[in-house]
């Protein structure tokens, strides 16, 4: 286990990781036009490894992974890569919307602090955790709701009549549990490995991204290619994926997940829904109102009752 970090170092992995994934939402948006979801996974997964370990190599920085190493990437990247992206980019590409599907993600933290307490030996959430998992389950709640009353009020649906398809809601729900998964089997069966952890990284990415790539192909993803969508938009969208959703996102989680307690390592998940309304309000057109205003703030101020019992395992 690394040495305690500072704040600022913990505040700045947060913030990257805050701003990389909640930049997401949008950039699926624009590039599921193109590609089918586990294809899309996939390529993006794929890209982030491959620059990484190329960045690595010309840095001189790479080693060459042992078996162990490719193995413990495999059954890792099913989790946190295959279902943890794929299986998301599934059910917003059956109809879940962005808001929606972060409104499931949302109980990540709820999930993870449990089952980090009941499995994975974690100390048991203080009072002020709980007000901040509260405060933030009742943010998202409003945050949805706030969405809904917003697209009403535009004409785009009549409230209550979302309709939220269940077999997307499912996809989106294994994608949580996928996540939690790997992040309490990475904790509790670490890799001794002589490579870094930018290395293991992108060799999560990569095998990760080949796995996505496998299964859309088999699923019959490439007759949902429509290169002729391709455009600017969607090209940048997926770069940004790539390099701040994959290089930069994983290895601030991976960080964050080595050296701080779980409750502040998932945190991102409260404020990546926040950072995605923001920005699909900016820069897609999506509506907001004042109820989704008061939840983004509920969910930030939750969040620092989250962090307040700050620990680091030993």
């Amino acid at each position: 286990m690394a040495a305690s970090p500072s704040f600022p170092h913990v505040f700045l992995h947060l913030f990257l990781l805050y701003i990389s994934w909640g930049s997401s939402y949008v950039a699926f948006k624009w590039c599921l036009a193109v590609l089918g979801p586990f294809l899309l996974a996939g390529a993006r997964m794929l890209t982030a490894g491959a620059l990484l370990s190329l960045i690595l190599l010309v840095a001189r920085r790479w080693k060459r992974p042992a078996r162990a190493d490719w193995l413990h990437a495999a059954w890792l990247s099913a989790f946190m890569v295959l279902m943890g992206c794929g299986f998301l980019a599934k059910g917003q590409q059956m109809g879940v919307s962005a808001c929606a599907a972060a409104l499931i993600t949302g109980s990540t933290p709820v999930s993870m602090l449990l089952a980090g307490w009941l499995f994975a030996g974690e100390r048991r959430p203080c009072f002020m955790q709980w007000i901040g998992l509260a405060g933030s389950c009742v943010g998202l709640v409003m945050l949805e709701m706030g969405q809904e009353a917003a697209r009403a009020a535009q004409g785009m649906t009549a409230p209550g009549q979302d309709g939220l398809p269940l077999s997307g809601m499912l996809w989106v729900v294994f994608a949580t549990w996928g996540w939690v998964a790997g992040s309490l089997l990475s904790r509790r069966f670490p890799q001794k490995s002589a490579l870094s952890g930018l290395q293991s990284c992108g060799l999560l990415l990569l095998v990760g991204g080949l796995e996505c790539i496998a299964v859309g192909l088999l699923w019959g993803e490439a007759a949902l290619t429509h290169w002729e969508l391709l455009n600017a938009r969607s090209s940048v969208a997926f770069l940004w994926m790539s390099i701040g959703g994959g290089i930069l996102a994983y290895y601030c989680y991976f960080w964050l997940l080595e050296r701080v307690s779980i409750a502040i390592a998932v945190s991102y998940e409260y404020v990546v829904p926040v950072v995605g309304v923001l920005l699909g309000w900016q820069l897609a057109g999506e509506p907001v109102n004042a109820m989704m205003a008061g939840a983004c703030a509920l969910i930030v101020i939750s969040v620092f009752f989250i962090m307040w019992h700050r620990s680091v395992k030993a």
